[in-house]
């Protein structure tokens, strides 16, 4: 009998004719061997090969990081701010009717571009927020730093109808599709990279308004670096187990 890693790191027992008990890599591109222990592999052994292969086995197959979208203000607002649009201080092109620039309300000089597919202005009364210029309501927006990246972005889409929203981060590729709702708030909270940029996309011309915009832009993620499958841990741990039951049965 021997025991037998897959790649996925799955531990099984496979039967053999006159096989040594060993502890297949599966993939791994290695065997390990195991002790015999009244027809059975030895359960000291077994713990420690099995749990440290599974554990390299998920070290193999990490999860690449990407956009993360969640409904509501995750997480709180206590690690962004507020997206002004008055009081800014590095204001670059006022000229382009479907561009705004805004800033950060603690950094002035923080200058963000909105683009949308419409004409679009920043009412002068009220909470600061984005709507179109001649009331007929858009349903794209680029959210772009002029430098930087931000690592969270919170905003609530304002829709004149029921449809749904698709958020692509740069980088962090497109999510899945959320409802919107016309008869209400439609909160998002995007995290999970450093993003260049965030754009935004919606049903028809939906979108009545997009206000409480705020941007977050401590360290995320980094691009390109990549995030342990969740039981990773948990499976090297066993191997550390392992090893010291082991160790303690030696002495």
């Amino acid at each position: 009998m021997f025991c037998n890693i897959s790649a996925r790191g799955t531990c099984r027992a496979l039967t053999g004719a006159s096989a040594p008990p060993e502890c297949s890599g599966g993939g791994l591109g290695e065997r390990i061997p195991m002790a015999w222990a009244s027809g059975e592999c030895g359960m000291k052994k077994l713990v420690f090969s099995c749990g440290l292969a599974m554990a390299m086995a998920s070290f193999s197959a990490p999860t690449q990081a990407a956009i993360i979208v969640q409904t509501g203000l995750v997480g709180g607002s206590g690690d962004v701010d507020n997206v002004l649009f008055t009081g800014c201080t590095a204001i670059t092109d006022t000229t382009l009717d479907n561009m705004l620039q805004g800033c950060l309300n603690t950094d002035r000089g923080y200058t963000i571009n909105f683009t949308a597919d419409e004409n679009i202005v920043a009412p002068a009364i009220g909470q600061a927020r984005i709507e179109s210029a001649d009331g007929s309501g858009f349903s794209q927006l680029l959210i772009d730093p002029v430098t930087g990246t931000f690592s969270k972005l919170q905003l609530n889409i304002d829709a004149s109808a029921d449809g749904f929203v698709t958020f692509t981060g740069v980088p962090g590729g497109t999510s899945t599709s959320f409802a919107l709702t016309g008869s209400g708030q439609n909160f998002f909270t995007i995290t999970g990279e450093n993003f260049s940029t965030v754009f935004l996309t919606t049903t028809v011309d939906i979108i009545a308004d997009i206000q409480q915009i705020r941007l977050g832009t401590g360290t995320s993620v980094p691009p390109g670096d990549t995030v342990p499958e969740p039981a990773t841990m948990a499976l090297f741990g066993l191997g550390l187990l392992g090893a010291g039951f082991a160790r303690r049965r030696r002495q």
